[in-house]
């Protein structure tokens, strides 16, 4: 069999997925997996190949989604880099935007289409592999149904030997290397699910203008996005880092004087935060580079991030 793989287009990447998510029958056969409801709809919206004039586009930023034929709007969104809170606060921001850029005529609000997301994430484990996120009070009790969030972590599912075919579509996203993909193709292409999968990967990479679909608006902003989450993620961790260290050792010098137990405590918080602060001016030095690299000039860094320009300056001057 031929093996289809590039590494710089794997399958988990955004615009590969949403390519491949427009096909009705796998969208259908992913929420199926994942919530467990049919779909019926008249077709699939994919960023990758949205008209300009649709309607929904105008409110709904997901990689694909569709309107079932009851009004529910069903989406599946692919997630690579995340931080834990930029996810969650990025989740939530996107499902009630699919709610409130619904048009409310006459104050009928009971008219409401509801939404159904689910969030593909594939850097983190989490437990339980399916999460499922509802509007409920103070009693866990549903206080209403018109918004249900599904993120599905897959590395979790893998882990935890998860059957089904939430599993395929796991083990699909997690494909890294030609091996990856090989040993894929070896598992699953016997398999309805995994036969659908390869195929219209391996049509994807023969027939796709990756250059083009990058310059899309939305393609641009979600890479723009992850450079930047990219950045924070690494600079965040190495200020822990070194501020850990830092505690450390200040703790232990204090400690010597004031006690061992109290001086290694303050030394630490004092280290993470000073070594959290730093990272992030770190990230954002990082960033202003790789946008002044793209062309950007220090007046307009300085209008994007909120910034004087010495300000801008300043960050650019650092050592990262």
């Amino acid at each position: 069999m031929d093996i289809p793989f590039r590494e710089d287009y794997p399958p988990r990447n955004d615009i590969v997925f949403s390519i491949m998510f427009g096909d009705y029958t796998l969208f259908a056969s992913m929420v199926k997996a994942i919530t467990g409801h049919t779909l019926k709809a008249k077709e699939i919206i994919s960023q990758a190949n949205v008209r300009p004039d649709n309607v929904e586009h105008n409110y709904i930023r997901f990689d694909t989604f569709a309107k079932d034929e009851n009004g529910t709007v069903y989406s599946i969104d692919m997630q690579n880099t995340y931080s834990e809170m930029l996810i969650k606060n990025r989740t939530i921001y996107y499902a009630c935007r699919a709610l409130s850029g619904q048009t409310v005529e006459k104050g009928k609000y009971d008219k409401l289409n509801k939404v159904v997301i689910s969030f593909i994430m594939t850097s983190v484990k989490n437990s339980p592999p399916v999460e499922i996120i509802h509007l409920c009070n103070q009693n866990n009790e549903i206080y209403s149904d018109l918004l249900t969030l599904y993120n599905v972590y897959t590395p979790s599912v893998i882990s935890e030997n998860v059957s089904s075919d939430i599993r395929i579509f796991s083990d699909f996203f997690s494909v890294r290397t030609y091996d990856d993909m090989k040993r894929f193709c070896d598992s699953y292409s016997g398999t309805e699910t995994g036969k659908r999968l390869i195929t219209l990967y391996r049509c994807a990479l023969g027939q796709t203008d990756f250059n083009n679909i990058r310059e899309r608006e939305y393609f641009n902003m979600k890479i723009t996005e992850q450079d930047i989450n990219e950045a924070k993620i690494e600079a965040m961790a190495e200020g822990r880092a070194e501020g850990i260290a830092k505690g450390r050792a200040e703790g232990i010098a204090k400690g010597r004087a004031e006690g061992r137990a109290e001086g290694i405590a303050k030394g630490r918080a004092e280290g993470r935060a000073e070594g959290r602060a730093e990272g992030i001016a770190k990230g954002e030095a990082k960033i202003l580079k790789k946008l002044q690299a793209l062309g950007n000039s220090i007046k307009q860094l300085s209008e994007m991030f909120d910034m004087t320009e010495s300000e801008v300056e300043t960050l650019l001057a650092m050592d990262v």
